[in-house]
């Protein structure tokens, strides 16, 4: 059976490595997991994939980091549990949750919201200058609450 290698960056490979820290003075280093690692079954007979699992050439392996829970002849991993903690030159999707005078305030399913500033965006009309009163007054023109920004 061929192994699954997956390329990680040096970011995801630091916070993987805290997170197993964390979690393994917590809890026996055997049920912790990372995405596409092997599950031991120990051969028994009609066992039941759950949440975080998959049968990748008859071995079921893991979708997701986190610990192995057993219900039964239930598996599933349990996920770590982190919130999303966004960095420079990340993408991120967020929801307009308010307008105010110079800035959107933005939802990005975060422990914090993110701003976006009026002077940071480029004008409908696409010449670049100094934003006026007028702008800020046609702020919700450009985004009002609820509009989804990436």
């Amino acid at each position: 059976m061929g192994v699954v290698q997956l390329q990680f960056s040096k970011t995801q490979k630091v916070r993987l490595h805290k997170a197993k820290e964390s979690l393994s003075s917590k809890m026996n280093s055997d049920s912790l997991v990372t995405v596409a690692d092997s599950i031991h079954v120990n051969h028994e007979d009609g066992v039941l994939k759950g949440h975080g699992t998959a049968d990748l050439d008859g071995q079921v392996v893991a979708t997701l980091c986190g610990t192995v829970e057993r219900v039964n002849k239930l598996i599933y991993v349990r996920g770590l549990g982190s919130r999303y903690k966004p960095e420079v030159g990340d993408i991120v999707i967020g929801r307009v949750i308010e307008v105010d005078q110079k800035f959107w305030r933005l939802d990005i399913n975060c422990n914090r919201n993110a701003y976006l500033m009026l002077s940071a965006m480029n004008m409908p009309d696409g010449v670049q200058r100094r934003r006026t009163a007028l702008d800020e007054l046609n702020m919700r023109g450009i985004f009002e609450e609820a509009d989804l920004i990436c």
